[in-house]
């Protein structure tokens, strides 16, 4: 009959993640990096903004670990959802900004690159 026919065909939902869960997940993910580059960051300056070796890698670093926590709050977040697969690809920036990191070692060496004064100079000019 028509209902059997009906029940033996595998039910086929819509699922959608809601922007409000995406903008949540965002939010719980965002905090933490607003915590470390806006609040650690401000009270670590006198320390971040020196000259020398030891602040371009703790400058350097900070960044690395917020961006990564970003991103890893970000899996936590939509990993979730049951109906969600792959959601490994969340995390696969963090290689991108650990080789990243690694790769900037030299110019931190050479050159002094510190994060907390490009973005200092970018805010303040």
């Amino acid at each position: 009959s028509a209902v059997d026919a009906w029940e033996d065909e595998p039910m086929r939902r819509q699922e959608s993640v809601e922007w409000l869960y995406a903008f949540d997940v965002h939010c719980n993910a965002f905090f933490p990096l607003f915590l470390l580059l806006h609040v650690l960051q401000f009270l670590l300056l006198p320390l971040l903004l020196r000259p020398g070796l030891v602040a371009a890698l703790a400058s350097n670093s900070l960044y690395a670990a917020a961006l990564s926590v970003y991103h890893y709050i970000t899996f936590l977040g939509y990993n979730e959802l049951p109906f969600l697969r792959s959601c490994e690809v969340f995390v696969y920036p963090i290689g991108a900004i650990c080789a990243a990191y690694v790769c900037s070692l030299p110019f931190v060496w050479y050159a002094g690159l510190n994060c907390t004064e490009i973005v200092a100079d970018v805010y303040f000019g």
